[in-house]
C-alpha cells in the first residue's frame, strides 16, 4: 500500500503489516502495509526488540485488544501547525465515536477538505485516530483512497472499537 521505506522494524497486526518508523527511541511514523510484503521487507519483520520498539508493539497489541486501554507511546510529529491542530483533535475522539470532517472543521473554523488532507498526512494513524473521522454520506476516505483495501482497514478499526467499546 505504500512504497518501500527504511522501517524500524515490521509487525503484524489483524490489519495486515504495519511499518514502524523511528527516531531515536520516538515513533514518528507507521504505515500500513497491507497483507503482503516484499523480501526485501520480509528483512525487517520483526527485526528489532529495543525497549522503544517493544514498547510501541505492546501499545498496539493493546489497540487491537482493547482500543479503550491503550497508552499511546511518545510520538514525534511533523507536520504544518495546521495539521498538528487538526490531529490534537482527532486524539480526543475517544474509541467507538466517529465525528464527521465538517464536524471537526466547524470546531477549528477550517474546512472539510482541509480536515481530510491533515488526515490523510497523519503520520501515526491507530495512535492519532483518523479513522474515526467520516463524511456526512458514509465512512468517508482512509490513507486517499475511498474504496479498497485501505477502506476495509478502516471499517475493521470501527467494527472492532464498537465491539470493544461494549466491554
Amino acid at each position: 500500500m505504500n512504497a518501500e521505506k527504511n522501517y524500524a522494524t515490521i509487525v503484524e497486526s489483524p490489519v495486515g503489516f504495519l511499518g514502524l518508523q523511528l527516531k531515536g527511541q520516538t515513533l514518528i511514523g507507521i504505515d500500513f502495509l497491507g497483507s503482503r510484503i516484499s523480501s526485501k521487507q520480509e528483512q525487517s519483520l520483526n527485526k528489532l526488540s529495543n525497549a522503544p520498539v517493544k514498547r510501541i508493539q505492546l501499545a498496539l497489541n493493546d489497540y487491537f485488544s482493547d482500543p479503550n486501554k491503550v497508552l499511546p507511546p511518545a510520538t514525534l510529529l511533523n507536520g504544518t501547525d495546521f495539521q498538528k491542530k487538526v490531529w490534537q483533535v482527532l486524539s480526543l475522539i475517544e474509541p467507538g465515536q466517529t465525528r464527521t470532517y465538517g464536524d471537526i472543521a466547524d470546531g477549528i473554523g477550517s474546512s472539510p477538505r482541509a480536515v481530510g488532507n491533515a488526515c490523510r498526512r497523519n503520520p501515526v494513524p491507530i495512535f492519532i485516530p483518523c479513522h474515526r473521522v467520516v463524511s456526512t454520506s458514509g465512512q468517508g476516505g482512509f490513507m486517499g483512497k475511498t474504496s479498497g483495501e485501505a477502506m476495509d482497514i478502516k471499517k475493521w478499526l470501527l467494527a472492532n472499537e464498537q465491539d470493544t467499546s461494549t466491554r
